[in-house]
Formats: structure tokens, C-alpha cells, sequence
């Protein structure tokens, strides 16, 4: 028998799961307007609110979403709306602007990310307001290749090309959003440590000891079986269930204030698509801390999956 027959009542457990967070919203959409700490001035189903999303997802390499987002809004701060039209402004200028954020020197890409937001500039140039251009493409997979191949650094030479496929996933988020438009049988989400955590505990991956796939492009491949399986008809809802799994919540416990460069270092750094999560009995020895999948659901009382999850409150 596969997994999947012998794992029927279960595979209804983690949908019941999954409904829970119908109504819950990517955590950077709260930093757009009508969101619970707006520093941009556009929603995020704006054509300049997608496009902030752009940029945050071309940078989004070795730094926390907080502190990224801090660093679009002092930049948004001293251009305005002239931030959209970067590539059309002196590059020492905005050179100089970044390099007053002292602080970011330990992050790996801060060199390339003028260089970065300028090619996302262009893009803008040549394809006009993204949601229009990424519709009319009508393939995920393609609006990925494209991505990869015209933005500086954006996954070109990389197998999971994890940032481009977060922004096309960001996009079936967005509201009045048609994902059925652009995501295609064959469009595939991109892996979180969240993602890894929740197969180890609660699907195919648990009680095994070697990973079943070799290749970057197995892994990547073999996670979105399970994705769709889950969700045949809509497998972008399955994300954020997954992601958010024992997942720290920083986005409510450390809100970005109004942007300054000298205290840019608060928010600390990571990168949510690199490496490998530790193990699920790792994560959960500060029992002190916040999950985002236990807020979301509004306690582990609520959520099917607790009886057999580590980190649970006591029920």
C-alpha cells in the first residue's frame, strides 16, 4: 500500500488543517496599506504595491522579512515613487543611499542590491504593470523562466528558483486574484523549512531515515506531489498552512517602527528557503516561544493535528 492509502484519516486531518487558514494573509501584506502596520501607501493588489512585491522578493536572500522591509521603506522614504524608476536614476546616488545602512554589512547580498533593484526596474520598463503581464503569460512555470532569466540574481543558475515561484505564490494571495489564470498543472511552489517540518511529523517523510530524492530538482519536485495531492484543485493553498507550521512568529512580536537607518540592526537575519530545518523536537525546546500556525489557528485546541504534535500546549 503507498502512503497516501494508508494514511487516509490522517490526509483528512491536515486538510481540516489546511481550512483553518482560508482567511489568514501573507505577513508582509500587513506592511501595505490596510494592513495592521502600513508603511507603503499602496495595497498590495496595487499595480505599485505588486511591484514593491517584486522587489522584496528579488532581495529577499540572507536577511529577515522585517528587516528587509525596512530597508524598500527608507529607500521608498528618499525617492517617492521615483523608486519605481530606479534604473532611470543615478546609480551612485542610490549606491550611497544603501551604504548609510551601515548595518547591513554582514548581509551577503547588500553589494548587488542596487544592481538588483535597478534590473527590477527595467523589468518594470519592459513589461508594463505585472498583473496584466503575468496573466497574459498564462503559465506559472514561464512567468518563473522569465523572471529567473531577465532579473539580476533572481534564481537563474539556481534549481529551486525559490525566490520568482514566492512572488508568483505571493500573487494568488492578493485580493480579487484569479491564481486559476496562471498556475498551471505543472507550476510548482517553492519549500520552506516549515514545509520540511510538517512532512517529517505528519507525511510521508516521517520515521524515515535517508530523504527520498538526490537532486535539488527531486526535492522540489517530489514536496509538490504531496502539495497536490493535498489540494488537487488549488495546491497554492497549501503553503502557508505548511510554512507557518512551528514557525516563530516574529511578524507579531517585532513590528517595524518608521524606518531609520541606525536601527535597521534590530530585526536580525535569516533567509526562509536555505539549507535544511533542524528537527521538529529542536524547534520546539523553547517552549516559551509563539507559533505562527498555533496564532493563526487561535490555539492548539483548535487544531487537529495537536494531539500528535510536539509542540503543543497542554490540551
Amino acid at each position: 500500500m503507498t502512503w497516501v492509502e494508508r494514511n487516509r484519516e490522517q490526509i483528512e486531518k491536515i486538510r481540516i488543517y489546511l481550512a483553518g487558514f482560508r482567511e489568514a494573509k501573507p505577513p508582509v501584506f500587513d506592511w501595505f496599506q490596510g494592513g495592521k502596520d502600513p508603511l507603503f501607501p499602496y495595497a498590495p493588489e496595487s499595480d505599485r504595491g505588486t511591484a514593491l512585491l517584486l522587489c522584496f522578493c528579488a532581495l529577499y536572500q540572507g536577511i529577515q522579512a522585517e528587516k528587509l522591509i525596512r530597508v524598500l521603506a527608507y529607500l521608498f522614504k528618499e525617492y517617492g515613487n521615483d523608486f519605481f524608476r530606479l534604473s532611470k536614476l543615478p546609480f551612485d546616488d542610490l549606491q550611497a543611499r544603501m551604504d548609510r545602512l551601515t548595518d547591513l554589512r554582514n548581509w551577503e547580498i547588500a553589494p548587488k542590491a542596487p544592481g538588483i533593484l535597478r534590473s527590477v526596474s527595467d523589468f518594470f520598463f519592459k513589461h508594463g504593470r505585472l498583473g496584466p503581464w503575468v496573466m497574459a503569460q498564462a503559465d506559472g512555470e514561464e512567468t518563473v523562466r522569465v523572471l529567473c532569466e531577465e532579473i539580476f540574481m533572481m534564481g537563474k543558475t539556481s534549481a529551486l528558483k525559490s525566490k520568482p515561484r514566492y512572488f508568483l505564490w505571493l500573487l494568488t494571495q492578493l485580493p480579487g486574484g484569479e491564481p486559476s489564470r496562471f498556475w498551471t498543472s505543472h507550476t510548482l511552489l517553492p519549500i520552506t523549512p516549515g514545509h520540511l517540518r510538517f512532512l517529517r511529523e505528519f507525511g510521508p517523510l516521517k520515521g524515515r531515515k535517508h530523504s527520498p530524492w538526490v537532486t535539488p530538482e527531486e526535492k522540489l519536485a517530489y514536496c509538490n506531489r504531496f502539495y497536490r495531492m493535498l489540494a488537487p484543485e488549488n495546491p497554492w493553498s497549501v503553503y502557508a498552512p505548511l510554512d507557518a507550521y512551528l514557525k516563530p512568529n516574529g511578524f507579531t512580536e517585532r513590528r517595524p517602527s518608521h524606518p531609520d537607518p541606525s536601527t535597521l540592526s534590530k530585526a536580525g537575519t535569516g533567509f526562509p528557503f536555505s539549507g535544511l530545518p533542524g528537527s521538529v523536537l529542536d524547534a520546539v525546546q523553547e517552549s516559551e516561544r509563539k507559533w505562527l500556525c498555533r496564532d493563526i489557528l487561535g490555539g492548539c485546541l483548535q487544531c487537529p493535528l495537536a494531539p500528535d504534535c510536539p509542540g503543543r500546549e497542554e490540551l
